[in-house]
């Protein structure tokens, strides 16, 4: 049972180590292997793993919540509200699953455009999960299968062509975006958390250049690296697969 106590099994490795490396690989993994075989399933099946996919990200978190407040030391409200950017994978795959018209098309366009680069940056540079327990601990496990379950759905939607990004989703991407962001900053300067890390880089590399930068404008920073960044990013990626996509199908042609 120690894998669901504070230390979990072993110890605190940290980032760089051959947990991370071990963690990032697993990760990774279970993307491409859950997308080789669903990637071509038709849009029924698609829908259905999505539904699927929330019930089980959302019981997770249930589970994960009662965790923190019941065998956590030193719990806090950073450590089991869900309102982390990545959390929007809960609530936007029940958008997708459930919903129609502009609450789905959202839903379709954050799991991608909101969802791949977050949860590969994660499972690149696992900070909250790996500097703060050891690799082998119920929490470290969650956020791996999370990360790497939000990316794979994030894909699958554009390779099966569930979702096909466009330019006209932006606009209410950002404001829904925008506005969250605002009322969690409230939220933090009211309840003196955290959240989305809008407050303090804590210990993630990448912010902490973001934040020496300008404590004043970081929380307007990250947002729009986080918001813009994310949507930049991921069109890049989705033109580059279309491109290849494009040359293999004429070269198809040609043989």
């Amino acid at each position: 049972m120690k894998f669901f106590s504070n230390e979990g099994i072993g110890k605190v490795n940290g980032l760089f180590s051959i947990d991370h490396v071990i963690y990032t690989t697993l990760g990774l993994l279970m993307i491409i292997l859950l997308l080789i075989f669903t990637y071509k399933l038709e849009h029924k099946k698609i829908k259905k793993i999505i539904r699927i996919s929330f019930w089980f990200v959302f019981i997770a978190e249930i589970l994960k919540i009662i965790w923190n407040l019941t065998i956590r030391q030193s719990v806090t409200l950073d450590n089991w509200v869900p309102l982390y950017y990545c959390s929007f994978f809960i609530y936007t795959s029940f958008l997708v699953g459930y919903c129609k018209g502009k609450a789905e098309q959202f839903g379709k366009s954050f799991l991608f455009f909101g969802q791949v680069v977050a949860g590969l940056a994660f499972l690149f540079y696992p900070s909250s999960a790996l500097l703060v327990h050891p690799f082998l601990h119920v929490l470290s496990v969650h956020s791996l299968i999370y990360h790497a379950l939000s990316v794979y759905i994030g894909l699958l939607i554009v390779l099966s062509k569930y979702y096909v990004p466009n330019k006209k989703d932006f606009p209410l991407y950002l404001i829904v975006l925008v506005v969250f962001s605002t009322l969690i900053y409230c939220f933090n300067l009211i309840f003196k958390t955290n959240m989305m890390f809008l407050s303090n880089p804590w210990n993630i590399g990448p912010l902490i250049v973001i934040y020496n930068f300008s404590k004043i404008l970081y929380p307007i920073l990250l947002s729009l690296f986080q918001i813009v960044g994310s949507y930049v990013v991921s069109y890049i990626i989705y033109n580059l697969v279309v491109k290849i996509n494009n040359r293999k199908r004429n070269y198809d042609l040609t043989k």
